[in-house]
């Protein structure tokens, strides 16, 4: 099935449709599904977002370190977190995201957040983002996560991943080069900042074989 974008009652929807002439399912997903619906060293745990979620997203992407990352630079409102959760399995579907919880291994509780941005499907290539509550920090989980995540996504086949960075988010550009990820290049103005200002974003690259254990 293909999905499509309409309007019905002022709500945008996606919707699936199969025609009579598609080929016989199932239908090739660029983005396939997590086995047994997580990924896990034992130590992190990471599993697609859902509504449930939505609270402790919200108080995640509005710690003012996360909004000064974010594109533009303004908090987002509940509402908007709840709508990203409802619509995490679509996107996915669709092939546009992997919009992922990180989790405790051990105790279940919420530490963070990762997304797979599929944003050059005929290239390969994927930007991967990841953020993580206070009391979650220093535990060497960020790292674990995004380990977990890049080596799924080459596992899927896709060819390449970026990330990009403020020049002043160092301990961010220090997770990705442990992972393997090399710095690529200074972007210098990139990203909207506060009151008109523009900052400069450090690009970083990860090829499958750059990946470290």
């Amino acid at each position: 099935m293909t999905p499509e974008t309409i309007e019905a009652y002022g709500v945008r929807l996606r919707a699936w449709v199969r025609l009579a002439v598609d080929p016989p399912g199932p239908a090739a997903r660029p983005l396939p599904d997590l086995p047994d619906g997580r990924l896990t060293d034992g130590v992190v745990a990471l599993r697609r977002i859902a509504p449930g979620d939505a609270d402790a997203l919200h108080r995640l992407h509005t710690l003012p370190e996360v909004v000064a990352n974010r594109v533009p630079p303004v908090p987002p409102s509940p509402e908007s977190i709840e709508r990203r959760c409802r619509l995490a399995e679509s996107h996915w579907l669709a092939g546009r995201s992997a919009d992922l919880v990180i989790l405790d291994a051990s105790s279940g509780t919420t530490a963070g957040g990762c997304a797979l941005v599929y944003d050059e499907p005929a290239t390969g290539q994927a930007m991967l983002g990841c953020s993580m509550l206070p009391e979650a920090r220093g535990r060497g989980l960020t790292t674990r996560a995004v380990r977990l995540v890049a080596d799924w996504a080459f596992g899927i086949g896709l060819a390449r991943l970026w990330a990009g960075t403020r020049a002043e988010n160092v301990a961010a550009q220090r997770v990705l080069e442990r992972i393997g990820f090399r710095c690529e290049g200074l972007l210098r103005g990139r990203l909207p900042g506060p009151d008109g200002t523009r900052t400069d974003s450090v690009l970083f690259g990860l090829l499958a074989s750059d990946l470290r254990e």
